[in-house]
């Protein structure tokens, strides 16, 4: 009860109150904008973030989370063009909704059912969080690298259109994380090539701005001529939900998806879009309107918006109680606890369980300022979603300048995010996906750290073999590569017959 109330303590100030209500207007309106997104709108904020102290650094980036994911759902309503990928589903009964003249009905139950979403998996995370840390505090070496394999494996087996791919990319991660002197003696030199500027390695604030920023931009740039389309909404002051479509019938589609969103959310790599789609597609199999889905039904937005919301306290779940973060932008999270200091994972909940209950008031904190602001602003962000990309992307220019260059104060570090920025967009145009290469960098160097521990402990490789709870994940991880291999497969193959039968 202490450690609750010191957590409330430092919660209840101007500065921290403030912060969550800027950072969620900032997820509002990157969310909004197609072709700016959440992690975008983070990776930003997270040099900044590190001048701040660790409670205003979370209050800030934790507000940009939950404004993001739910500010997708404006413009995929007003112009069926999803601001995140977490918002593709909310298309397909948002924007005939909007057709049909209730738009602004339309934005007031995603947001509602955004509120209800997150503040679901805030609980979740409230209660699941330390029982999980229990036993992952009676990890050894050896199960704490199954753990990061099996996380490995199953995100970049899941993630994109194909599983080599996804391998590729983390793989990517991997070696970057392993540039520099190496961390166990601190001496050795690796992949340096004889550049002095690179024996710290590679800073997380550096790839992030380089892998996700600059792809972004670059593709941007190339779209500066198109028209931007015009949104229409209805003239309102606070958008909510009507009587109607806050009852009885829309409680069940709520609860299911709150419990879909934060499983998807637990489970490493998904994302909020996985989330979003399997969802809808539960809700309308189980609805008893199953004909109205697709033409402007509010359960299909409900199903969307609550799912997409809920990913976000699931997949803060593993990233406090066991170090690995459930998708990009947790990774980009966790990576500002790292610069704040602070070990993420177990020994989070010894050293500072206070960080804990702040980190779950301000996730209760963000979500309900989210559903305030949206619902005040809804006709302004639908605004923003027109202004034109010739005024955004200098002001997104120079935050990635500022950001790179205030980490050490080094001209090469901007160089090296224009190097990393080109090879996000190598890959991404050849649809190479980049939350493995992330989190392959981020747990890579705990990995080896924690496989090199294993082998010093146990002898021999075989003898690491022996223990059961590591194996257990180790073979997991390999039925999950050997299953999404033959799902691609045979995709691949009926594919092809589709073909031939076309052909014929």
């Amino acid at each position: 009860m202490a450690t609750f109330l010191d957590a409330l303590g430092q919660i209840a100030s101007l500065e921290v109150l403030l912060l969550i209500c800027v950072g969620t207007v900032v997820g509002i309106i990157f969310g909004a904008i197609p072709g700016l997104n959440t992690p975008i709108a983070v990776a930003l904020l997270l040099p900044f973030s590190y001048k701040l102290g660790t409670v205003p650094a979370m209050a800030l980036l934790l507000g940009v989370y939950m404004g993001g994911i739910s500010g997708g759902l404006v413009s995929a309503i007003l112009l069926r063009i999803p601001g995140t990928a977490a918002a593709i589903a909310t298309t397909f009964d948002g924007y005939p909704m909007c057709k049909k003249g209730l738009g602004a009905e339309a934005m007031a139950i995603g947001t509602y059912g955004s509120f209800i979403g997150g503040t679901f998996s805030a609980i979740v995370l409230a209660f699941l969080a330390s029982p999980l840390t229990k036993i992952a505090i009676q990890f050894g070496p050896w199960d704490y690298f199954g753990l990061m394999m099996f996380a490995l494996s199953l995100v970049s087996a899941l993630i994109g259109s194909s599983v080599l791919k996804g391998y590729i990319s983390m793989f990517i991660g991997l070696f970057i994380s392993c540039i520099g002197l190496s961390s166990l003696d601190g001496l050795t030199k690796r992949f340096t090539l004889g550049m002095y500027q690179l024996e710290g390695g590679v800073s997380m604030v550096i790839l992030i701005i380089g892998i996700y920023a600059v792809p972004e931009i670059l593709s941007a740039a190339g779209k500066l001529r198109e028209d931007m389309a015009t949104a229409q909404y209805e003239k309102k002051h606070f958008y909510i939900p009507s009587k109607e479509h806050r009852g009885r019938r829309y409680w069940r589609v709520m609860l299911q998806s709150s419990i879909i969103g934060t499983f998807i959310g637990i489970m490493p790599g998904l994302g909020s879009s996985t989330g979003a789609m399997l969802s809808y597609t539960a809700a309308q199999k189980t609805s008893k309107h199953k004909e109205e889905f697709g033409t402007g039904c509010p359960e299909g937005v409900y199903a969307s918006e609550v799912a997409n919301n809920a990913v976000t306290g699931g997949a803060l779940i593993p990233m406090l109680s066991l170090g690995i973060p459930g998708d990009s932008v947790t990774a980009i999270i966790m990576a500002a606890l790292i610069l704040q200091g602070i070990s993420v994972g177990p020994l989070l909940f010894t050293q500072h369980p206070d960080l804990v209950y702040v980190i779950v008031i301000i996730v209760f904190l963000a979500n309900l300022a989210m559903f305030i602001i949206q619902s005040f602003g809804i006709p302004l962000f639908a605004k923003i979603v027109q202004v034109p990309r010739f005024y955004l992307l200098p002001l997104i220019v120079m935050c990635c300048a500022m950001g790179c260059i205030s980490v050490n104060n080094r001209l090469f570090d901007f160089y090296l995010i224009i190097v990393l920025g080109i090879l996000g967009y190598a890959l991404e145009n050849n649809k190479y996906p980049l939350p493995p290469l992330l989190l392959g960098y981020i747990l890579g160097s705990d990995t080896e750290l924690y496989l090199r521990r294993s082998l010093m402990y146990y002898g021999s490789f075989g003898d690491c073999l022996k223990m059961v709870s590591a194996g257990t994940f180790l073979l997991i991880a390999a039925v999950v590569i050997t299953v999404a291999a033959l799902v691609m497969r045979n995709k691949k193959l009926m594919s092809k017959l589709r073909g031939k039968k076309a052909a014929a």
